[in-house]
């Protein structure tokens, strides 16, 4: 699916900080996947591909209360080195950032790390959807 891998291109243009998108199907496996050139990736990807199904089956957890509340939209879990986003795409997709949360290195206050703009990142998926 092309507008996939133009989604995934979409998310690395629009921010430095992210370092690796991925869109998996409901079985964890990664069909579509972007790295970014000039970084070491800190999990390896065995790893990457057990968070990925844990997510799912997190995801599959929050639609039983979906009637209630209503569809999920994304999840960010925040380490100190890294932001994990989910976003699920359809019935049968997710896709998955990893996004740079390191503080500025001028700044000696504490830092709980950079902001995401997940409301750029829902437009660009709005986007290549509406588009394709």
């Amino acid at each position: 699916m092309e507008k996939y891998e133009k989604l995934l291109n979409m998310l690395m243009d629009f921010n430095s900080d992210i370092r690796f998108t991925a869109i998996c199907d409901k079985n964890g496996e990664i069909l579509w996947n972007s790295t970014r050139s000039n970084i070491k990736p800190l999990v390896p990807m065995a790893d990457t591909k057990k968070t990925l199904q844990r997510a799912l089956g997190a995801w599959d957890e929050r639609a039983k209360i979906s009637k209630l509340v209503g569809r999920g939209m994304y999840t960010i879990a925040a380490y100190e080195k890294i932001k994990r986003i989910t976003i699920p795409l359809n019935d049968k997709h997710v896709l998955f950032i990893s996004v740079d949360n390191t503080p500025l290195k001028s700044s000696n206050k504490k830092s709980y790390g950079h902001l995401v703009d997940i409301g750029k990142i829902m437009s660009i998926i709005d986007f290549v959807d509406a588009t394709n």
